[in-house]
């Protein structure tokens, strides 16, 4: 039962790391900013700052993932997942003029961070017992 613990701990950690890592693209094709968050901008600025979003959102994807396999990272990497997750929640709730396409984005970081929960439960018992 603990094996499969860890396991599961482990595949959460990844699964939310992916969730991370596939923004990303859109620094690679920002035309892809109108379908996923429903903004569509002409301004250069506004489109190299969502692009650099996307690749501090890579970067944090592919720390998940490496955190997947080396619990010394887990917690460093936990807390900049939920401080990134919880501050992007607390701005789209916070503003009442963001774009619905926002919505289902912090929804989707409301249960990554459940997911997150659950991995750290799962890993930190695993690693917990002798």
């Amino acid at each position: 039962m603990r094996l499969s613990a860890h396991v599961i701990g482990m595949l959460l950690f990844g699964a939310v790391g992916l969730l991370n890592v596939l923004p990303g693209l859109i620094a690679l094709m920002p035309s892809k900013l109108a379908t996923t968050y429903g903004v569509m901008t002409d301004d250069p600025t506004s489109t190299l700052l969502l692009r650099h979003r996307a690749v501090m959102l890579a970067l944090l994807g592919g720390a998940l993932l490496v955190a997947a396999f080396l619990p010394a990272l887990r917690i460093p990497v936990l807390i900049a997942a939920a401080v990134g997750k919880l501050s992007f929640i607390a701005l789209v709730s916070t503003s009442p003029d963001a774009h619905a396409k926002l919505t289902p984005v912090a929804l989707a970081d409301v249960i990554a961070l459940v997911a997150l929960a659950a991995a750290t439960i799962l890993t930190r018992a695993w690693t917990a017992r002798p």
